[in-house]
């Protein structure tokens, strides 16, 4: 089953433009690798780094779940 929040924090940095060494060193990780295989889903994302994940990516912590168009729809 694809990890869904993997594919979604995936999305949101590249739509950044970030790359996944940046990313990586910007939420407190050494190595690119992990974030690869957080994209991936062979590795979940630890609770403690959502709220930084979101900051860093520059959204509320909701958009690491659910696309723009859902979060509208929510709220609409």
């Amino acid at each position: 089953m694809k990890d869904l929040l993997g594919s979604r924090i995936k999305q949101l940095r590249l739509k950044k433009g970030m790359t996944q060494d940046t990313f990586a060193r910007k939420i407190g990780y050494k190595h690119a690798g992990i974030i690869s295989e957080i994209e991936s889903g062979k590795k979940k994302l630890s609770s403690d780094k959502l709220p930084i994940v979101a900051n860093v990516l520059g959204v509320d912590i909701n958009a690491l779940f659910f696309e723009e168009k859902v979060l509208d729809s929510r709220t609409n």
